[in-house]
């Protein structure tokens, strides 16, 4: 059926809209693209996030004052405002870099899945084809946030562990990698339904 199809494309293409965003925040000292981190750790006069790409520091009182220069597969532990206090990360640098390699995969498997299903109109072959590269996006997108996760939490209960005061929280990139991983559950399963109950191959005795 058409309808577990499209359903199907809704949720890949809103996965597909919040690995974007997550993978875009903080390449740029840009209002929007700054509030994209993953995870924030700060003191009661300073603050610092950490992206995919980069980390940005800043006051309380005055907002971010800067930000590093966006490298593949940030190390936060290399952060200079306050890393000290996430510099025992330094020990999880392939971590990383393997999160940024698997953000990129999972990314290709989504866009591809949704071009191959908007261009076949919901026939059963482009459907199972989908229905596979959205679940393996989906596992590597698990993958991913488990490791976001590690590393966010890690790097939070670490600060604290030097200074009883400081506060971290999870950012909003966190989330839509959770919500990217479970929006590509559903298509996956949408596809699958639509690969079920779809139109398959036309009997040569029904061409004529």
């Amino acid at each position: 059926m058409a309808f577990f199809g499209h359903l199907a494309n809704f949720f890949t293409f809103a996965a597909l809209v919040l690995q974007v965003f997550s993978m875009i925040g903080l390449t740029y000292n840009v209002p929007f693209l700054r509030d994209l981190y993953f995870a924030k750790i700060e003191t009661s006069s300073q603050f610092v996030i950490f992206g995919l790409w980069s980390s940005c520091s800043g006051s309380s009182s005055g907002g971010v004052n800067m930000c590093s220069k966006p490298v593949p597969g940030y190390d936060w532990s290399t952060a200079t405002e306050l890393g000290n206090y996430v510099g025992d990360l330094e020990s999880m640098h392939k971590l990383f870099l393997a999160n940024f390699i698997l953000y990129w995969i999972a990314l290709g498997f989504t866009f591809i899945a949704l071009v191959v299903t908007i261009m076949s109109s919901f026939r059963r072959g482009p459907d199972f084809l989908a229905s596979m590269m959205t679940f393996v996006a989906f596992v590597v997108m698990l993958v991913v946030f488990v490791i976001v996760l590690v590393i966010s939490i890690r790097g939070i209960n670490t600060a604290k562990g030097i200074d009883s005061s400081v506060r971290g929280v999870l950012g909003p990139s966190t989330w839509m990698t959770l919500g990217a991983f479970v929006a590509l559950l559903f298509s996956s399963v949408g596809y699958c339904f639509a690969c079920i109950c779809g139109p398959g191959r036309v009997r040569s005795s029904e061409k004529v």
